[in-house]
Parts: structure tokens; sequence; C-alpha cells
């Protein structure tokens, strides 16, 4: 399956599992609110119907007109109407089956007034044949209402006259008692008062109603979060598809791979890890190439000149003593350069690999330059050139003697192969900052700007038409020495003093986390 199917899956999993959850803690939140809009629906029409009963026994409307009355408000409002008397003897059930029953639960007030969403009512539970109602009353035992109040209960009358469910007389007695009606009047209640009656499963049941509702907010949801999950999947493995291609082409030797790093998200993080990857693949195989043909040439003479002295030897062509140990020299040299060109191979592939084990002992750094230094005397002697050491109050450190006199060594021989004859060659070593800095400086040589960086790169040489002795590896294993003592090193230069290698190296700590003196 691939990773978009498993992301869709997973989206449609969690976009089912959220709508389910929020609907039913939907429907668990708006249950109770629902019940109560339903009791406050029908606990309203308690007072209006008791003003129009009580009106119309005031004018002297019959019984059976009122209950012709009532009978049309029970079926306008979907309600049943009780008529009950002082003793709470039911004269009239617009379903007929509580005739002559009596209900007291209202009697001297019974229930306290609840107040709902703006409507004032009595409400209490009653169980009759199996059925448990709820019964809804007046809150008051009189009636105040007002001109106002009177044309509301008038218009409500009239849209009820208007489906031929009240009688003619009632809407003659409301419109007289509008057009006499000034300010508010106060009303007793009827001697037949109306109970507005539901069975409290109607209540209880009214929350079902908002399913259908749910139902289709929930499908607009549905349908909308999977257009967005498929884009967002769509997105997602359409960019990872594409780092999947690029590591392909990779894979086959194409190295040359950029993806789009835009983002701040994972993906985006990705792309620019693998942007980076593959220019560090890149530069590593172009270091690969570099290295074969560089360690090609540097072995190209060496090899030529064995073949030569060792062909001409076999085929006697160098028959006198003198030619014979001459030509065993040259052999021997060139097998010492190519051991040397091997080792030094083996040295920086190990530095550079984190495989060398760099000791951790006391040194001495001025003795260490002095003895480095020491070496190159009959050199100088031949060129001509001076050294000077400057070491006043150099400070010990903690390293790899061993690897750090050849750092050393590497720098001071570049220095003495470039410096030209009657140059001078400066070595010193000081305090600096909390390390010791150690540079080696010659004269008359130039490195341009644009080379600086490289000059610690293997087999960097600038003219190697000039270059007779050295592979070009002696400053690149002196900065994977100098690293591995957690030091740097870096390189100056100018036409006017010439050229300066510098390394900078920690101080030998003490316990208390001071610097060793001078040793």
């Amino acid at each position: 399956m691939s990773l978009r199917s498993r992301l869709l899956l997973a989206f449609a999993f969690v976009i089912v599992l959220t709508l389910a959850v929020s609907a039913a803690g939907t429907l668990v939140l708006l249950r109770d609110q629902e019940r109560e809009a339903e009791e406050a629906r029908v606990g309203r029409l308690a007072e209006p119907m008791t003003l129009a009963v009580a009106l119309l026994e005031e004018a002297g409307v019959s019984q059976a007109e009122i209950q012709n009355t009532i009978n049309g408000y029970a079926s306008a409002f979907d309600v049943r109407v009780l008529l009950v008397d002082e003793r709470g003897l039911v004269a009239t059930d617009t379903e007929s089956s509580m005739s002559g029953q009596t209900v007291d639960v209202f009697l001297a007030l019974g229930p306290k007034v609840t107040v709902r969403d703006g409507a004032r009512f009595r409400s209490a539970r009653y169980d009759v044949d199996g059925e448990t109602l709820l019964l809804f009353a007046p809150a008051n035992e009189t009636l105040r209402v007002s001109s106002s109040g009177l044309l509301q209960l008038q218009t409500a009358f009239y849209e009820l006259s208007a489906a031929g469910l009240a009688p003619d007389a009632v809407d003659r007695l409301l419109e007289d008692l509008v057009n006499r009606a000034e300010g508010s009047r106060t009303i007793p209640l009827p001697s037949l008062r109306p109970l507005v009656a539901v069975p409290e499963e109607r209540v209880a049941s009214a929350w079902p109603d908002l399913i259908p509702q749910l139902a289709i907010a929930g499908g607009i949801a549905l349908v909308a979060s999977a257009i967005a999950a498929l884009l967002i999947s769509r997105s997602v493995s359409r960019r990872l598809g594409l780092v999947t291609q690029a590591a392909q082409n990779m894979a086959q030797g194409d190295y040359d791979q950029q993806l789009d790093p835009r983002g701040e998200d994972e993906v985006g993080r990705l792309a620019r890890a693998f942007n980076e990857m593959a220019l560090q693949v890149s530069r590593s195989q172009q270091m690969m190439r570099d290295l074969l043909a560089n360690v090609s040439h540097e072995l190209k003479t060496p090899l030529t000149s064995i073949q030569g002295f060792s062909q001409a030897m076999e085929e006697r062509a160098i028959s006198t003593p003198e030619e014979q140990e001459q030509a065993g020299k040259i052999i021997n040299q060139e097998a010492q350069r190519m051991r040397s060109l091997v080792d030094d191979l083996i040295e920086l592939s190990r530095l550079e690999s984190g495989q060398a084990v760099v000791q951790r002992e006391l040194i001495d750094v001025a003795h260490l330059l002095e003895a480095s230094a020491g070496r190159f005397d009959w050199q100088l002697q031949e060129s001509g050139a001076e050294l000077r050491l400057e070491l006043d109050d150099v400070p010990a450190i903690t390293g790899d003697e061993r690897r750090l006199e050849q750092a050393f060594t590497n720098l001071i021989d570049n220095a003495v192969r470039h410096a030209p004859a009657g140059g001078r060659i400066t070595v010193s070593a000081r305090r600096e900052d909390g390390h010791v800095r150690v540079a080696v400086h010659n004269t008359g040589s130039y490195i341009p700007p644009a080379e600086l960086p490289r000059v610690f790169e293997r087999f960097f040489q600038m003219d190697r038409n000039r270059s007779t002795d050295g592979a070009g590896l002696g400053l690149a294993i002196v900065r994977e020495v100098v690293q591995a003592h957690g030091g740097s090193a870096h390189a100056n230069s100018s036409r006017e003093d010439g050229t300066e290698f510098v390394v900078t190296l920690a101080l030998a700590a003490t316990p208390n986390g001071g610097a060793r003196p001078p040793v």
C-alpha cells in the first residue's frame, strides 16, 4: 500500500472518529437544552389559553363554545388541554380519557413557578393510565393583561379563526375588548382553568429532532474534510515522491540532485537535509575522483623511474658497478617516496574517519618545536635561508606528541621548501586568549586570496611545475591533526610579508580548571 493510500486511510479514520465523538458530545450537551426549550414552548401556552377562557367566561360564552375554542387551541398547537374546576375535577379533556377525574397537583398554587426563556409557568408530573403527563398552568392566580397583550391574543385567535378552529363569537368578543381596553387589566382565573398537557416522553425525546440537522452538517463536514485530506495527502506524498525519485537518481550515479527546500515542516527540513547530503556526496565523489587522479599522477613518476632502471638492469644496459649503484639508489629513493605517499594517505584516511587514536599527555610545545626545526639544518644550509625561533613563555598543552610533531614538521617543511634563497623562516609560539598560538612564517612566497581556502586540501599545489618535492598531503594532515586536538588552522598571505600558517590549540587543563604553567 502506498504512502498516499495510508495517509488517506489515516485521515479518514481520524475524520470519522472526530465527527462521531463531536456528534455524540453535541447530542449529550443539547439534550437537556432541547428538553428545556420544549418545556418552555408548551408552558408558554398556559397563560394565554387561561386568559382566553377567562375572557370568554366574562363575556358569557357557553361552555360548549369554550370547549370548541379549546379544541381548536389543542389542535393548532399539538397539545392536550384539560379544563378543571377549582377542586381539580376535569370537566373537559380534548382527548376525553380523563373527563371526570381529579387532578389536584395545582391546588393551592402547587409547584413552584418556573421561569425559562422569558416564559413563566408552573409544571407538574401526573401519572394516568400507565402514562406520565407533564401539566402546565399559569404562574399566578390572577392574570394581568394590557392592550398590547390583547392585540397579540387577538392576532393568535384570528389565525386560528382563519383555519376554521374558532367561533365568530370569540372574534367579536376580542375585537370589542381591544377597542375599549385602556391601560392594563387584572383578570381572575376562570372557573374552568385550562391545563396544557403533553406526554413526558415527547418532551424527553425532543432532542432526536436534531439528528437530521446534525447528520446534514456532519455530511458536509465529512465531504469538506475528505477533500482537505485528499489535498494534504497528495501534497505530502508528492513531495516525498520527489525525495524518493532524487534518491533513486543518486543511487544510479546522478549526484546532481536538489529539491525545493521551502517550508518549515518535516518535509521541508527533509528536503534541506537531502540537499546538504547530495552536496556532500557529490563533493565526496569529486574528491575521490581527484584523489585517484592525484595518486595516479604522484605514483606515475616513481613507477616510471623504477620500471626504467629495473628494465635497464635486466637488459644489462647498465653494466658498470657505478651505474648499477646509481640505479639502485634511484630505485630505493623512488620506492621510499612511494612508501611515504602511501603512509601519508593511510594516516590522513585514519584521521579523517576518526579511527586514529589521539593520545593525551602533557607536551612541552617549545621543546617540540625546537626538535622539529632541528631536522631542517642541512636543507637550510643548502638554500641559505634563515630559521628563527620565538618561543618565549610558551605554556604546556595536552595532546598526542607524535602527531603534533608530525604536524609542526609538515608546516616547517612547507615553509622551507617555499622560502627563496636567503629568505627568512620564523617559528613562533605564545599564549593567546586561553590558547597556544603556533605560527610558521616564511618570506618570499605568496598565495592568492582565492587559493587560501584550499591550501589544506589533499594534493593541493598551486604550481605543479615548480613542486618537485611533496605530494600535497602535508597540510591536509596538519589540519586533521589539529582538528583531532580540538584546535584550528588557517593561513595568511600577502605579497609584501609572505605567508604564515597559524595553529591554535587549547592549553593543558589543571585539576582546578586553570591552565598549566610553562614546562
